[in-house]
C-alpha cells in the first residue's frame, strides 16, 4: 500500500511539473498571471508586437497577422507532456482551418533542447510555423505551459480565455476544443 500511494505521489508530482512554472524560474518565482494587456485600444496599435527568429533562422514579425483572420500563438516546450500530447491535434486545427485564415504559430523557450524539440515535432508531423521564444512575448508570460493566445488580424487579443484577466488559454486542449474556440473567433 505504501509502495502504491508513493507511486501515485510521484506520477501526480511529475504531471503537475509539466503544467507548472519553467525550468528556468524557480517555483516560488512563477510570472504572474498576465494583466499588462491593455483593455481598450485607443490608438489603434496592436496589442501583439513582436520580432522572433523560427528554426531555421527566418525573422517573423507581428505584420504575418494582417494575413490571416485569426492567429493562435502557442506556447510550448519540449519537457511539457500536455504541450507535446496536443501537438498532433494543433496539427490537425491547422490544416483543418488554414483555408478559413487561421495561422498557428508555435513558441518555445528551451533553446537547449533542439534535439528534443526535432523529435517531439518530427513525431507530432507538425508544419505550422515554429519560433524561438522572444522577450516581446513576456507579456503572455503565465508561468504555465502550454498558454495560448488569440490575435486577429489588427494584431489585437481576442477570445474569453481561462486566465484571470480571459486573455490567456491555459492549459492543453483537444482538438474539438480547439475548434469549437476557434469557430467562435473566425
Amino acid at each position: 500500500m505504501r509502495k502504491t500511494c508513493t507511486a501515485l505521489l510521484l506520477i501526480l508530482a511529475l504531471g503537475l511539473s509539466c503544467c507548472g512554472a519553467q525550468p528556468s524560474e524557480p517555483a516560488s518565482e512563477k510570472a504572474p498571471t498576465v494583466s499588462a494587456l491593455p483593455e481598450t485600444e485607443t490608438d489603434g496599435a496592436p496589442d501583439v508586437a513582436f520580432t522572433a527568429a523560427d528554426r531555421e533562422g527566418n525573422t517573423w514579425d507581428e505584420s504575418v497577422f494582417a494575413a490571416h483572420s485569426l492567429t493562435m500563438i502557442n506556447f510550448w516546450e519540449p519537457w511539457c507532456g500536455p504541450c507535446v500530447r496536443e501537438l498532433p491535434d494543433l496539427e490537425r486545427l491547422y490544416e483543418e482551418y488554414a483555408d478559413r485564415g487561421l495561422l498557428i504559430l508555435g513558441v518555445y523557450e528551451s533553446t537547449d533542447m533542439e534535439r528534443d524539440v526535432d523529435a517531439v515535432l518530427a513525431d507530432a508531423g507538425v508544419t505550422y510555423p515554429i519560433l524561438r521564444y522572444s522577450e516581446a512575448f513576456d507579456v503572455f508570460r503565465s508561468g504555465y505551459v502550454p498558454t495560448t493566445v488569440f490575435v486577429d488580424r489588427e494584431g489585437h487579443v481576442v477570445g474569453e480565455g481561462n486566465a484571470a484577466d480571459g486573455s490567456l488559454y491555459i492549459g492543453s486542449n483537444s482538438f474539438e476544443g480547439w475548434a469549437e474556440i476557434v469557430e467562435g473567433l473566425l
